[in-house]
């Protein structure tokens, strides 16, 4: 009689791996061949001394015929942990194929003129020297392009009307020109939120990464920095979040129209 494995207490992808190689009653060098990858790499992986691909997670769960199982599990490993790089911003950015804005008050800083930027540094009391801010101003404004010639990432961006009637005439007329240019650019969607209308749940600026790895990522921008939720259930409740605010905004057709009345 064949004695089951125990799946294993701790939860890490190579222990879990292991533990479906074995249950399949299979060596490293069986996994290899079903799967097109080298044995010693497979080892690392189960020793958790190399995280593995999204790309060739795939690959070893269609060799084992797991149905999902061991690809579910290494997304909820690597949820849990993101690599340090991978917890900075920019990173995040420049690894997306897709980046959704939820902004409940404010032009979203990737979608923001000169002047806006400007407006919104200036009423935020930054401490910067005049210097300093032109500084930022231009950074804030460039990052876009510098994405666009990176990777490129589709923009989906919903905020609400009253981020630009709320403004002077000069400040507006910039920020909805430039609104209006990017999304002459197919990869750029905006949503706007009519003024009788509360994106209720949304309480500071969301940003959801839809990573080319085809991982995920979610961050609240706040006052005092920006929070990164490594937790797959936060991820999957904040990108409801999204789906209703999607689901409040006028579609971009629409959204466009809005903003040429009021240019």
């Amino acid at each position: 009689m064949v004695q089951q494995n125990s799946e294993p207490q701790e939860q890490t992808f190579g222990s879990y791996l292991l533990f479906e190689r074995k249950q399949a009653g299979l060596t490293l060098r069986d996994l290899a061949k079903v799967s097109g990858l080298a044995a010693s790499t497979l080892s690392r992986w189960e020793n958790d001394k190399v995280a593995p691909s999204r790309a060739d997670v795939i690959k070893v769960d269609r060799g084992l015929k797991a149905d999902g199982r061991i690809l579910a599990h290494w997304e909820l490993a690597t949820s849990i942990g993101f690599p340090p790089w991978m917890k900075n911003v920019s990173r995040l950015e420049e690894a997306a194929k897709l980046i959704e804005l939820i902004s409940p008050h404010l032009i979203p800083g990737l979608l923001q003129s000169p002047r806006y930027a400007r407006a919104v540094l200036r009423e935020g009391l930054h401490p910067g020297t005049p210097e300093e801010i032109s500084r930022l101003v231009a950074l804030r404004c460039g990052r876009y392009k510098h994405l666009r010639n990176r990777n490129n990432p589709r923009i989906t961006a919903v905020f609400p009307l009253t981020a630009l009637t709320c403004l002077p005439c000069s400040v507006r007329g910039e920020q909805v020109a430039h609104l209006l240019s990017l999304a002459g650019n197919e990869e750029v969607s905006i949503h706007l939120v009519p003024e009788e209308t509360t994106l209720l749940g949304v309480v500071s600026m969301l940003i959801m990464f839809h990573l080319a790895d085809g991982g995920k990522a979610a961050v609240s921008d706040h006052v005092d920095g920006a929070t990164l939720y490594e937790d797959k259930r936060s991820y999957d409740r904040l990108h409801g979040l999204v789906k209703h605010a999607l689901g409040s905004a006028l579609p971009p057709t629409q959204s466009l129209k809005v903003l040429k009345g009021i240019q």
